[in-house]
């Protein structure tokens, strides 16, 4: 009798033990959600850089420099000027835009920075062999701009020197890889410095740097959408780097590895936060990417704890439309939330003149806690 009394009492608490595991179970995925959740757009950000004249209305690139001043350079790739209109067109230009531009914020300024070559408006960094001063300098030979830092009092940003190949938005190809010094306080051109550390892939090395360690400088790439990693001696970017290959460091850029075993987005960002290393990057294609973050001792190996923290997506849900290039702004931490802004663009340039917000960046909040728990 009592072994039966026993088993009638088990399976009365057969329905129990599922009811608390179904609710435990509710309630992680509830706070998983609300987690997910807890990630918003900077409307702040969002509409500072959402300009109709006077300098920049539209870019992609986007990353930030905090300067010793106070101020905050801001670096973009290919950049629309002139006005947009009253319904949001955006009036065609010649050129159609720069190749790159900067803009520089005090406080609730932006001064946009950029050449103005025999009347043409061009692009602030351009390589020595391109043609200046006329449309086709902007077609031929040009920078895209990488991440920027700030080295014994100047200004330091890389920059891949890319050409038009063959016809088409996508029939670009890379050429070299080089680093921009400017003079501060004033912004101004001092020398371009070319690198070369040839690999088994093509990396385009500078599109992401961490200058957070004690002894190095630490300088990313991308190629075939891997990250792979290179170090300088604290203090001297331009002395021979050191790659690491997965096991250790090398001097041969030859055998430089990927430092993770995913791939990303071209442009990404690696930052300290608190105590660890993080990495933040974009995974999936174009039109269905969101952003990932991995965090680690060492801003190298060891990346763990991967998680998606976005869905990346235009505000405006539209055909062609397409989210890419999440970069991180430390500088910009408030109420122990990360600035992360990514690039909007469509997949037809008549697009970006028939609306100007369809070539603009968004801005959002990624708790701290969402990246490191």
């Amino acid at each position: 009798m009592k072994i039966y009394n026993s088993l009638y009492k088990l399976l009365m608490l057969i329905p129990l033990i599922l009811l608390f595991s179904c609710n435990q179970a509710r309630e992680q995925r509830s706070e998983k959600a609300k987690q997910a959740d807890s990630v918003y757009v900077d409307q702040e950000f969002t509409s500072f850089f959402a300009r109709d004249c006077c300098g920049m209305t539209g870019a992609d690139g986007f990353y930030s420099v905090p300067l010793p001043d106070g101020r905050v350079v801001w670096i973009f790739g290919d950049t629309f000027l002139g006005e947009v209109e009253p319904d949001g067109s955006r009036e065609k230009r010649s050129p159609v835009f720069i190749r790159n531009a900067f803009a520089v914020q005090d406080g609730d300024s932006l001064q946009t920075l950029y050449n103005v070559i025999d009347g043409w408006e061009s692009s602030l960094v351009i390589p020595p062999d391109a043609v200046r001063g006329t449309e086709f300098s902007e077609d031929s030979l040009w920078y895209w701009p990488g991440d920027g830092f700030i080295e014994n009092g100047k200004l330091k940003v890389f920059m891949s020197a890319f050409y038009q190949a063959e016809e088409g938005n996508w029939g670009f190809r890379w050429v070299s890889a080089n680093l921009a010094v400017f003079s501060l306080p004033d912004i101004k051109l001092e020398k371009i410095e070319h690198f070369d550390y040839p690999g088994e892939v093509e990396i385009h090395w500078g599109h992401a740097l961490c200058d957070e360690a004690p002894d190095y400088t630490y300088i990313y790439g991308a190629g075939e959408k891997y990250p792979y990693v290179a170090r300088a001696p604290k203090g001297d970017v331009m002395a021979g780097w050191e790659f690491y290959t997965g096991e250790s460091w090398v001097n041969d850029s030859r055998k430089a590895k990927p430092m993770t075993d995913w791939k990303g987005s071209e442009q990404f960002s690696v930052i300290r936060l608190r105590d660890k290393f993080v990495l933040l990057t974009q995974s999936g294609d174009f039109l269905e990417s969101s952003l990932y973050s991995a965090v680690s001792d060492l801003p190298y190996t060891g990346w763990e704890n991967k998680k998606e923290l976005y869905k990346l997506k235009p505000l405006k849900p539209e055909k062609d439309l397409f989210a890419y290039n999440p970069v991180a702004h430390p500088y910009f931490i408030k109420n122990d939330e990360l600035l992360v802004s990514y690039c909007v663009n469509s997949f037809k340039l008549q697009d970006l003149f028939e609306d100007a917000s369809k070539y603009r960046p968004v801005f959002i909040r990624v708790p701290l806690e969402l990246i490191l728990e």
